[in-house]
């Protein structure tokens, strides 16, 4: 059989090895899973994110809400208490001339909105309540107390301003109702502001729910003359309903101080405040124009109010939802499956073209048992399809390379974001893990196109073995460092070879040899060559794990380990790339090995070689 005809057969034997690693390998199906995986990951890590942030908006705008309900009815406390304060300074006697000046200075429309108007109710008695009405008619021909009723307590409306708005209170006795009537006695008796159940303003037409505010004031100490305010906070129960004068107080609409508290443009919640099952306010409806039917958080926050329970239910509304958009999850998910799908297609492809290159090389095998000059032309389409393949190959993996540089940027991200704060460490190990599966998947395209390359654009030079072997191990030189390695070497001749895939030979060999060592002795490399008439016999041998003999026809496969990734990291795609860098020289490769005896690999560089 002539050279011809064993190149051929060879050819045929290599292509064939080839094709059975060209089909869909469980490698291909590892970096589309894990891609997936990390697609998924990152996508619901976006949702959390997204969620989270929502989430704490919605509880800011909460408190917001209940916060400003509080300082502003606080705010109207201190407008109380200011006119109790004015009552004192005209010996707990006031005019409606005095008070109107005084309620002017208040300016209300301005700086207390939602208020109705503040005003002053005098405790009198039955017998003082003649000269009551004789003093006020001075002043008001018309005034009147009202309306009749049989309760022992006569707490009647004597001024309030402004007036226009607010004609009909004027009079009111508001011992005439049982809500109105329990909140002043609470305030008479405590000696602090205090606000009535639910009640319907007389000054409201709509009917709509409100509730009055009071501020106790009292006769003064006619001892000592202490200040009001000291007094109440100092007498006795029986003392504070012996001196008890009235009040200053203060209607409310409560749509008027919702309007005055928060207006709605302005937030992106809606709310309802209940007061002992009465609803004094509700946006929380249908025929709010943002409200939200099913809405993304939901809140009741139970707070006191002046001896008052109000329960106020916050729901996100429709502007809240709106804004509560995020396109980013759904980019991320989408992008990540167009990224596998790609990633999917160019593996079929490149099967496919392994399967076509196999059907060729039966073709040629056919040919060759039937007529030379066929077998000729089929091994010419035979290098060519190689020529095809590897090309494609070399395509294929430098297209790899922007959707890995996506997954790890999506990584990268992601581990960025989790180091800044604490979150849990299931969630950490796993993007740590999907951080090293996206770095192994780099690692094996970058092999597969090394791989892909050999062989590509050779060029025989003349090599100087001993200088080559000085260029491996420098750039080896941090491993060798690290593990203490010794490398010994016979005098290696000047040869007539492929530069650079013999450097690569070279450097997957001794760096295997480091690898694979024993945990507990630094690895030891020896390097010889012997000049076997037609061919150099190179050998790097080491005292490593060795390999078991069962293993020796398949460890030159592309793709092979032996080890788990977490014991002895790398692509599987070394041995392979020397064997092609041995079979490119027209050489042979084989090794000799034991487990735990170390490995011997042998390689044969023709002296004559023909490219």
């Amino acid at each position: 059989m002539s050279s011809s005809d064993e190149q051929t057969i060879s050819t045929l034997v290599e292509q064939n090895q080839i094709s059975r690693v060209g089909n869909l390998h469980w490698v291909h199906w590892t970096i589309v899973a894990l891609s997936l995986l990390m697609t998924i990951a990152v996508w619901q890590y976006s949702k959390l994110q997204i969620q989270e942030k929502n989430e704490n908006r919605f509880h800011r705008e909460a408190d917001q809400v209940i916060t400003l309900i509080k300082e502003r009815l606080q705010k109207y406390e201190d407008a109380l208490w200011s006119g109790v304060a004015s009552i004192h300074s005209h010996d707990d006697t006031m005019t409606s001339s005095q008070w109107n000046a005084f309620a002017t200075t208040l300016r209300l429309p301005e700086k207390y909105r939602g208020i109705n108007g503040i005003g002053v109710i005098f405790n009198v008695s039955d017998n003082a309540l003649p000269s009551y009405l004789l003093d006020q008619r001075q002043q008001r021909p018309d005034y009147q107390v009202h309306p009749v009723h049989q309760n022992n307590y006569r707490l009647p409306i004597t001024y309030i301003e402004p007036v226009a708005g607010n004609a009909n209170a004027v009079g009111l006795d508001v011992a005439h109702e049982q809500n109105r009537l329990q909140a002043a006695l609470k305030a008479r008796d405590s000696g602090l502001a205090q606000i009535t159940g639910p009640i319907y303003l007389v000054q409201s037409k709509e009917r709509t729910p409100g509730f009055l505010f009071y501020a106790p004031f009292y006769k003064p100490d006619a001892s000592n003359k202490r200040s009001n305010e000291i007094q109440g906070a100092n007498l006795s129960l029986s003392e504070r309903k012996a001196s008890f004068a009235g009040m200053v107080y203060a209607p409310f609409i409560v749509n008027n101080l919702m309007l005055g508290t928060l207006e709605q443009a302005r937030r992106h919640v809606g709310i309802t405040i209940v007061d002992d099952d009465f609803t004094l306010y509700d946006e929380n409806h249908s025929d709010d124009q943002s409200f939200d039917s099913k809405p993304l958080f939901i809140q009741t926050f139970p707070i006191e109010v002046y001896g008052r329970l109000w329960n106020v239910t916050i729901r996100s509304a429709l502007d809240f939802r709106s804004e509560a958009r995020n396109s980013q999850p759904t980019f991320i998910l989408l992008g990540g499956i167009f990224i596998d799908a790609i990633l999917l297609l160019l593996f079929i492809t490149l099967s496919n073209a392994n399967r076509k290159a196999t059907l060729l090389a039966n073709q040629m095998a056919e040919g060759y048992r039937s007529k030379s000059l066929e077998l000729q032309r089929n091994i010419e389409r035979l290098e060519e399809s190689n020529k095809e393949l590897e090309q494609f190959a070399f395509a294929a993996s430098h297209d790899l390379q922007e959707p890995l540089r996506t997954l790890t940027s999506f990584s990268e991200l992601l581990q960025s974001e989790l180091d800044n704060k604490t979150t849990n460490p299931q969630v950490q190990a796993s993007v740590q893990y999907i951080n090293e599966a996206a770095e192994r998947m780099r690692k094996l395209v970058l092999g597969l196109m090394s791989y892909s390359r050999i062989g590509r654009t050779p060029e025989l030079t003349s090599v100087d073995s001993e200088q080559l072997i000085d260029d491996v191990l420098t750039d080896l030189s941090a491993s060798i460092s690290q593990c203490n390695a010794k490398i010994s070497r016979a005098h290696l001749p000047t040869i007539t070879a492929y530069s650079t895939e013999l450097h690569i030979l070279f450097q997957n060999l001794i760096s295997n040899a480091i690898k694979f060592t024993k945990s507990d002795i630094p690895p030891a490399i020896s390097i010889t060559c012997e000049d076997n008439n037609d061919h150099w016999l190179f050998s790097v041998s080491d005292e490593g794990i060795g390999i078991d003999p069962q293993q020796f026809k398949h460890i030159f496969l592309i793709f092979k380990r032996l080890h788990a990734q977490h014991d002895y990291p790398g692509s599987g795609i070394g041995l392979a790339k020397c064997k092609k860098v041995v079979m490119l020289h027209g050489g042979k490769i084989w090794l000799e090995s034991a487990e735990n005896k170390g490995s011997r690999f042998f390689f044969t560089i023709p002296k004559i070689i023909n490219p």
